[in-house]
């Protein structure tokens, strides 16, 4: 599953078609220019089509994830009655109940046309999704064809096939700490550039702001990312973290690339004795991840101190806190909302991020998310006609993420857009574009960010800021081991949320937790990952 849905209410509503959901980067085609096509290219004008409903599966809770999506619907059916014909029979499920639910109409046969697989490798290999790939690169699905590369569609297959749609746009969302800049100001600091800047910043809003949060915490783990540089990790050290779950991925597995990139150097699970790393980099091994788990340590004391339990947040005030540059906006709205005077800015984390350094963004090139269609489904033309459709256009994508125009959004510019003066964001349309309509060639930025931000997430839609790792095209299948994973999996939820808040003593828990990793049987997991990626490297070499 995915994490990039889990944002904030008001950030989907901002920014519905810039971020990218967590913490994971993504390369695609080049940056193109919105196609200029007609609503209804990819179908015959003149023709009208057999009636159709088409039954859609999204999930998301009504005001956390979507608001007031119907009328959108209901202009698509209307713009298109006389060509496509079609309606859309749209059900939402909650996100705690979507994995299961989704599971069930897999395996019942139930009538689904196009639905979001959080179990992705294991439909496919199931045989339980349809395979696609008749349909992109085919001009007589023109839509599809301009907004999905070879390249992108290719970096997306799963064992050789498309049997899901790549659904991303920018391909990264830039990791950072956003903070109150007007209290830095009132302390007299410079911006903040360094770890060490942070830390000063946050000493001082604990010494003199009694009744605020210095560091916010992300769910039960307060230093989400921190401390960390995953690109140069993988560019630069050929190291990669595996086998994580959930939001934040918790990963729990490090594997060493040979120089030469033919085979696996070594693997070393959390807790694991030096000897173990030794074949590792060593900046980016065992040194790299004490690092993270000893810095967490330092700055625990200026986080709630029931960070582990409340994960919603203390209610009082945050001075800082984990942030992607695609969540400004709406950051910057809540903290006004609470302060008239609040004034935030947004320090990334990682190094070629802060210089925003060309060919630096590590990617394997797979998007964040997916949309499927099962293989059972009786409409699959029309399916990939609707989406053919969707994609053909700037116009008939916008219909979808952002409403109708005019009435919840307002163009600025040739690739912005804007909330309607007098419309209140909160109460607006509001679209999970990840599951459905992101796309490289189909992008707008919200108006009004701050230059330095703008650049930031000009920097994200640059072709030339990626650069595919060693691994790009890999897919561990855990099948083999999944029982172990599950477990293993369990023995995170327990400890990780320690080590990345700074509780505890790092040695301690990683040792406790390195005796169950054991138990769950990691080392069976290792074994399995190391010949999946030889596998992998020796037909790749």
């Amino acid at each position: 599953m995915k994490k990039k849905f889990l944002v904030t209410l008001l950030a989907v509503t901002m920014l519905a078609a810039l971020f990218a959901a967590c913490s994971k980067q993504t390369n695609g085609p080049s940056e193109s220019t919105a196609p200029t096509s007609s609503p209804t290219e990819g179908t015959d004008p003149a023709a009208k089509k057999d009636p159709v409903t088409l039954n859609i599966r999204f999930f998301g809770n009504e005001n956390g994830h979507y608001r007031d999506v119907d009328p959108a619907f209901r202009e698509f059916e209307k713009r298109t009655q006389d060509t496509l014909n079609t309606k859309l029979n749209v059900v939402w499920t909650p996100v705690a109940d979507y994995g299961t639910k989704h599971q069930l109409w897999m395996t019942s046969g139930e009538d689904v046309d196009l639905f979001v697989p959080w179990e992705l490798t294991k439909f496919a290999k199931d045989g339980v999704l349809a395979d696609l790939s008749e349909y992109f690169n085919n001009p007589k699905y023109p839509g599809l064809q301009k907004a999905f590369s070879e390249e992108y569609i290719n970096d997306n297959k799963l064992f050789g096939k498309t049997y899901a749609i790549p659904i991303t746009n920018s391909f990264m969302d830039m990791e950072g700490v956003w903070y109150r800049k007007d209290l830095l100001k009132k302390y007299g600091m410079d911006e903040i550039s360094s770890y060490d800047d942070l830390y000063n910043f946050l000493e001082k809003v604990k010494e003199n702001e009694k009744d605020m949060i210095p560091f916010g915490n992300y769910g039960n783990t307060a230093f989400f990312k921190l401390f960390t540089d995953i690109n140069a990790q993988q560019l630069e050290g050929k190291v990669f973290p595996f086998t994580g779950q959930g939001n934040p991925k918790k990963n729990f597995v490090y594997v060493q690339i040979a120089d030469d990139g033919k085979s696996v150097a070594g693997v070393a699970a959390y807790g694991d004795p030096a000897s173990e790393w030794a074949n590792f980099h060593p900046e980016y091994g065992l040194n790299y991840l004490m690092n993270q788990f000893n810095q967490a340590k330092r700055f625990n004391p200026f986080i709630p101190v029931d960070t582990l339990t409340n994960t919603t947040g203390t209610g009082k005030p945050e001075a800082a806190g984990y942030l992607t540059v695609g969540g400004f906006k709406g950051k910057e709205a809540e903290q006004k909302a609470k302060n008239p005077n609040a004034e935030i800015g947004f320090w990334p984390i990682m190094k070629n991020n802060q210089e925003m350094t060309p060919g630096t963004q590590s990617t394997d090139g797979k998007a964040w998310n997916f949309v499927a269609r099962p293989a059972n489904s009786k409409k699959i033309d029309r399916t990939m006609e609707f989406l053919d459709w969707l994609f053909s256009s700037q116009e008939n994508n916008d219909l979808f993420t952002y409403g109708i125009e005019g009435e919840n959004w307002e163009a600025v510019g040739e690739n912005q857009w804007k909330v309607p003066d007098g419309v209140d964001p909160a109460k607006n349309y509001s679209f999970p574009g990840y599951q459905l309509t992101w796309n490289p060639t189909l992008t707008r930025i919200p108006a009004g960010l701050p230059e330095q931000i703008q650049q930031y997430t000009e920097y994200q839609y640059k072709p030339d800021t990626y650069q595919k790792h060693v691994l790009a095209g890999f897919t561990f299948d855990p099948e083999p081991v999944k029982n172990e994973i599950a477990k293993s999996n369990t023995v995170m939820d327990k400890y990780l949320p320690f080590l990345l808040s700074g509780f505890g003593e790092v040695e301690d828990n990683l040792a406790k937790m390195n005796k169950d990793l054991k138990d769950s049987g990691v080392e069976k997991i290792k074994e399995e990952l190391k010949n999946q990626i030889n596998d992998f490297l020796a037909q790749k070499n």
